[in-house]
């Protein structure tokens, strides 16, 4: 999907108090560099009207790796256990229904990846509020370039060129195959504010059609 760099004209908020069901779980998927995370920012300050929070992906990893090195047959398990406690409390405690929550990741599609980005189409099943999947995507040079910045460094986020190159060379970000609302964006071309509007609404157009 190609979009221009213009300001997009927001869509007009709803009102969070006249939703009968819990709000969103929103998962933005790419690969490491493709701007997640400065999107994702932008977009819960746009959705302060939804109370909304931001779980970044390392937020779920760091713990994972105080504990244990990546080369552990444990570590994938405890990842699994970190989600699945930050789940269950979005399942089961009314205190987060008010709250619309954006997760960023990255998650191929591999075996591993699949099921992981599962779990969170579960936890929202089951949370009984809906799953918007968000891809970010942008060329190959593009995404080594950003890996430079200093704010990935400053954060202890990856900024091994090698690595990511690989990555991009054997793997592809995951996508359903035929989810209603899933949504991409080439972000190659794209300032973050104006991917974080089309986001923005994105969601404000499923969660409209949700509530008529």
């Amino acid at each position: 999907m190609s979009v221009p760099t213009a300001s997009v004209q927001l869509r007009s908020s709803i009102n969070p108090s006249a939703i009968s069901m819990p709000l969103p779980i929103v998962h933005i998927n790419g690969f490491p560099g493709t701007g997640k995370l400065t999107v994702a920012r932008m977009l819960v300050k746009k959705l302060g009207a939804f109370q909304a929070k931001l779980v970044h992906n390392h937020l779920l990893i760091d713990p994972a790796g105080a504990v244990l090195p990546r080369s552990s047959n444990d570590y994938q398990r405890l990842r699994h256990a970190i989600r699945a406690a930050v789940f269950e409390t979005l399942i089961r405690s009314p205190d987060t229904f008010d709250s619309l929550y954006i997760f960023t990741d990255f998650q191929s599609n591999g075996e591993l990846g699949g099921s992981v980005v599962a779990e969170y189409e579960s936890a929202a099943m089951l949370r009984k509020c809906i799953f918007i999947p968000i891809i970010l995507s942008c060329a190959k040079k593009e995404n080594l370039d950003r890996l430079a910045s200093q704010d990935r460094a400053l954060h202890g986020k990856l900024t091994d060129r090698d690595l990511v190159s690989r990555m991009r060379d054997n793997d592809e970000v995951h996508r359903f195959a035929n989810h209603p609302v899933q949504m991409e964006l080439e972000t190659t071309s794209l300032e973050p504010d104006v991917a974080a509007d089309l986001i923005y609404n994105h969601i404000v157009e499923i969660q409209t059609r949700q509530d008529s």
